[in-house]
């Protein structure tokens, strides 16, 4: 009697990388496509990092805090990026970026705050303080949202049109863009035809 052995039932249709409703990316598009996410907020940590030198803390100090205020910075960037190419945050909008900052800076700040006192030797703010400081960086975080959706949507665009050959979900946007950029031309061009039409007609009295 042979012993019939039981198939495992595997899924080789399973997508592998990030799934999107543009299409699936791997390591290297998603990598790509998050690029300017972080490297916005790597710049916000450039910008800080130069504060706190200006503050009087050492120069030692001040790289280290410049570091770890960068990289979870540029992850939250890059988070921004992946939740846009999933559709969970919408385009284009501060509301989109505030979706992510808004919770992310403070917690990021505080974590960040408390971490730079303890290697500078000051040690950890009382938990009244840390509050305080954390309603703050919650209300600091709305104009940093807005900062970060104004480069992002100037500087954004022209890396998905660089990789929109190799990328689906950068070609959506860059489609979405220029049907968005046809749209508001049209608009604009019915715009100065009625314009055009109401001062003929005044003429025309």
């Amino acid at each position: 009697m042979h012993a019939i052995r039981a198939e495992r039932g595997t899924d080789t249709t399973a997508p592998r990388g990030l799934s999107t409703p543009y299409g699936v990316l791997d390591r290297t598009q998603v990598l790509e496509l998050s690029a300017p996410g972080a490297a916005i907020g790597l710049l916000g940590g450039v910008i800080a990092g130069g504060l706190l030198a200006i503050s009087g803390l050492s120069l030692p100090i001040t790289l280290i805090a410049g570091v770890l205020l960068g990289i979870p910075l540029a992850a939250a960037g890059a988070l921004y990026e992946i939740l846009l190419a999933k559709g969970k945050v919408p385009m284009g909008t501060v509301a989109g970026a505030a979706m992510v900052w808004v919770p992310a800076w403070p917690v990021i700040r505080v974590v960040h705050g408390a971490v730079v006192d303890l290697i500078a030797g000051n040690g950890i703010a009382t938990p009244n303080g840390i509050l305080g400081f954390f309603i703050y960086q919650a209300l600091v975080a709305v104009p940093f949202a807005i900062g970060f959706w104004w480069l992002h949507e100037n500087f954004a665009p022209r890396w998905w049109f660089r990789i929109r050959d190799r990328n689906p979900v950068a070609n959506h946007f860059i489609r979405v863009q220029l049907q968005y950029a046809d749209a508001a031309e049209d608009e604009k061009e019915r715009q100065s035809a009625r314009r055009a039409a109401k001062a003929q007609a005044r003429r025309e009295r």
